[in-house]
C-alpha cells in the first residue's frame, strides 16, 4: 500500500523555490569594460631661423648720375641743352668764357713756331760747321758752341710744346660734354651768369639702370648682404618688381644707406615712390605648427605637450610671427624636441593619457 504525501502540491512548490534560490540567489558578477584612449596627432617643436620682412620707402633714381662743372671760373657763354633733353656721350652741353685762356694758347703756339724757325736755322748752321770742321776750316770750339745752342733750342721747343698742349687742354676745359648717355634733369646756371670753379652747371641722369636708396636702421645693417634679393612695390600702382642689393653703406648715427638696383623692364620713371621689401634673418626661435596653439589670438594661448608616457600637460606660450603654417613661440616650459598635440585637443584634458597616431 502506498503512503500518501501530506500537502503534496505545496511541498513540491517549496522544493522548486529552494532549487531556484540555489541557482540564482548569488549576486551577479558585473564585467568591467575599460574606455578606449583618445587618439591625437603630434608634431615636434623645432628651432628655426626666423625670416622677418621689413619695408622701407624710397625714390627711383638713375644708377649713373652727374653734375658737370668747369675746372675754371668764368662766365657761362652758352648752354646747348634744355631740361628733359636726352644727350649722347660726348655731346656738347655748355661753354664758358675765360678771357685769359685763348690768348695763352695763341702765345704758346707762337712760341712753338718761333722755336721751330730757330731750330731750322741752327740745324743748317750745324751741318755747315761739321763740313768746315772736316776740312779743318773752323775751330772745334765753334762747332761745339753751335751744337750746344742747337740742343738748348730743341729742349726749349719741348717745353713750348708742353705749354701749348696745356693751354689747349685748358681751353678745352671751357666746354662741358656729356660723360655718358643721359637725360638733362635740371639746369642750375643761366647763360651770362658767373660760374665758380667746380660749381655744377646742370644735372644728368643716365639712361641705363635705375636704383633706389633706402635708409635702414643701424641695428639691421649687419643682416643685409650685397646681392641679396629684394621686392619693390610702386605706391601709385599695383606692381611688384625684382631688385637686388648693390651697396650697403656705413651707418651715420642711427641710419645707414642701402642701394637697391631695379631689375624690372621697363624700369619705373625717375622720381617715382617705391616701397622696398627686404627679408632679413633674425635669431633662432622655437616654432610649432599653428594647429598646435590653442586660442592663438586670445589673452592666454597655450599648447598641449606630451610627456614620455603620452600624458598631456598644458604649457602657456607667447605666440609670435606666423610663416608657412608655423608660428614662433616662447615659453620657459617648452624646449625644442618636445611633442605638442596638433589634432584632437578637444577630447583631452590636463593629466590625461592619450594614444598618438603616427
Amino acid at each position: 500500500m502506498r503512503r500518501a504525501v501530506k500537502g503534496g502540491p505545496v511541498a513540491i512548490s517549496m522544493l522548486l523555490a529552494a532549487l531556484l534560490m540555489g541557482c540564482y540567489g548569488a549576486p551577479a558578477q558585473v564585467e568591467r569594460i575599460e574606455e578606449p584612449l583618445p587618439w591625437v596627432r603630434s608634431e615636434t617643436v623645432r628651432l628655426a631661423q626666423q625670416e622677418v620682412r621689413y619695408r622701407f620707402p624710397g625714390t627711383v633714381r638713375a644708377s649713373e648720375r652727374a653734375a658737370p662743372a668747369f675746372l675754371h671760373g668764368g662766365v657761362l657763354r652758352e648752354r646747348h641743352v634744355v631740361r628733359g633733353q636726352r644727350v649722347a656721350q660726348g655731346e656738347l652741353l655748355a661753354t664758358l668764357h675765360h678771357p685769359a685762356m685763348a690768348p695763352a694758347l695763341v702765345a704758346a703756339e707762337a712760341r712753338v713756331r718761333e722755336l721751330d724757325a730757330s731750330l731750322g736755322r741752327l740745324k743748317r748752321d750745324v751741318e755747315r760747321v761739321r763740313t768746315l770742321h772736316e776740312r779743318n776750316l773752323i775751330a772745334e770750339e765753334e762747332r761745339d758752341r753751335l751744337l750746344a745752342e742747337h740742343e738748348a733750342a730743341a729742349q726749349a721747343r719741348e717745353r713750348a710744346l708742353a705749354q701749348r698742349d696745356e693751354a689747349r687742354a685748358q681751353l678745352d676745359e671751357l666746354t662741358l660734354r656729356a660723360p655718358f648717355d643721359a637725360e638733362v634733369t635740371d639746369l642750375l646756371i643761366e647763360p651770362g651768369d658767373f660760374v665758380a670753379a667746380g660749381e655744377p652747371v646742370l644735372k644728368l641722369a643716365g639712361l641705363a639702370g635705375r636704383e633706389v636708396e633706402i635708409r635702414v636702421p643701424g641695428r639691421l645693417v649687419a643682416r643685409i648682404e650685397v646681392g641679396q634679393e629684394a621686392t619693390l612695390t610702386a605706391m601709385s600702382r599695383v606692381q611688384r618688381m625684382a631688385g637686388r642689393v648693390a651697396h650697403v653703406g656705413r651707418a651715420d648715427g642711427a641710419m645707414a644707406p642701402v642701394i637697391v638696383t631695379i631689375e624690372a623692364e621697363p624700369a619705373p620713371a625717375l622720381g617715382e615712390s617705391l616701397r622696398v621689401r627686404l627679408p632679413l634673418v633674425a635669431g633662432p626661435v622655437m616654432q610649432v605648427p599653428l594647429t598646435a596653439v590653442i586660442d592663438p589670438g586670445g589673452h592666454a594661448p597655450y599648447v598641449l605637450v606630451l610627456s614620455e608616457d603620452d600624458t598631456v600637460r598644458h604649457v602657456a606660450v607667447t605666440a609670435g610671427r606666423l610663416a608657412d603654417g608655423w608660428v614662433s613661440v616662447s615659453s620657459a616650459a617648452l624646449s625644442p624636441g618636445d611633442r605638442v598635440v596638433t589634432a584632437g585637443q578637444g577630447r583631452v584634458e590636463e593629466g590625461m593619457q592619450v594614444g598618438v597616431l603616427p
